[in-house]
């Protein structure tokens, strides 16, 4: 997660229609031919263009699955703050709670938010669980939660299979393969998070948030919004606009590494969570990375066109791991 502040971030998000952020139907992209799968994948090619954001109905997740993760996640948090540590991450075997970070006075620094993290568990004897690498520790589940963690995989790889058919449209929507991009997948160090927002306090600075406006690392993230808005964007004209749930869609945004390995093309924007609504509020992210050891640059395709690499390579592993040494160990009240 990169941060950055502008003066802008003292400015409130506007509400719009949702009209302002494409909704696109997927189900051709499972069902069509050639054509109509092409004209899908042109459809997101715009939307990650113009604001790196987009909704997706017609996606096959079942309505009972994204249910009940979110009835999962309530029942997580509400367990006792004791309960929650007993599974806390920490830098070393980074799956589990992350508790807030808010402290005293609130900031623009505050982590007004909590998470479980959970990622795809690996079998005992896989060589890179046995070699001790913390990207392949065992997931932290809650032990009185019954079906927790069924529930949690279920999602967890209705995302990945998702994703598989996401990864191809990206590809497609700027003229490469539409496998282009699969080789860099095989064993995915993907993560799923149920992410926890408390009302923030009435009276607050504009800059205070739930979570500081930021980029992902990844290159896409799949998002399920439960009922409460409270997820803002800045378009490229530097104004900060809602997106707000949009009932039956996912929400879809463009990661760093698809805009490193585009050369710029698809657009990783600023966003921020700001929930000012009074209520609880509860969100499911799905987090796309790559392998372990894929070093992430401008695809040559690119390069060839435009003269110049505009992002150096990065290795995944050291990336995130750089991603996760910027966090602390979770504070309790």
């Amino acid at each position: 997660m990169r941060s950055a502040r502008g003066s802008d971030d003292l400015t409130t998000a506007q509400p719009v229609a949702l009209t302002e952020v494409p909704t696109i139907d997927f189900s051709p992209f499972f069902d069509g031919d050639a054509r109509r799968r092409k004209a899908v994948a042109l459809d997101i090619a715009a939307a990650c263009e113009d604001i790196g954001f987009f909704y997706i109905t017609g996606h096959r997740v079942p309505p009972g699955l994204h249910a009940g993760v979110f009835e999962q996640s309530a029942r997580f948090f509400a367990l006792p703050v004791e309960d929650r540590q007993k599974v806390a991450a920490t830098y070393d075997w980074y799956r589990g709670w992350v508790g807030t970070q808010a402290g005293g006075i609130l900031s623009r620094n505050s982590r007004l938010f909590e998470q479980y993290r959970m990622q795809k568990d690996m079998a005992a004897e896989d060589p890179d669980v046995l070699s001790g690498n913390f990207f392949y520790k065992p997931n932290r589940w809650p032990e009185t939660l019954d079906g927790f963690a069924e529930t949690c995989n279920r999602y967890y790889d209705a995302m990945e299979a998702l994703s598989r058919h996401l990864i191809q449209a990206f590809a497609l929507g700027v003229d490469l393969p539409e496998d282009r991009f699969d080789d860099y997948f095989k064993k995915p160090l993907s993560q799923l998070s149920l992410m926890y927002n408390p009302p923030l306090p009435g009276g607050v600075e504009l800059d205070v948030t739930n979570m500081v406006s930021h980029t992902d690392d990844t290159p896409f993230t799949i998002l399920a919004q439960g009922e409460v808005g409270g997820l803002e964007v800045k378009r490229r004209d530097g104004h900060w606009i809602a997106v707000p749930p949009s009932r039956d869609a996912l929400t879809i945004n463009v990661g760093d590494m698809m805009m490193w390995w585009t050369n710029g093309r698809y657009l990783s924007n600023l966003h921020r969570v700001r929930n000012t609504s009074g209520r609880e509020r509860y969100s499911v992210p799905f987090f796309l990375n790559p392998d372990h050891d894929v070093v992430v640059e401008p695809l040559p395709e690119f390069v060839s066109k435009d003269g110049a690499a505009k992002f150096p390579p990065v290795h995944v592993a050291t990336h995130l791991s750089r991603f996760y040494s910027s966090f602390k160990k979770p504070h309790v009240d």
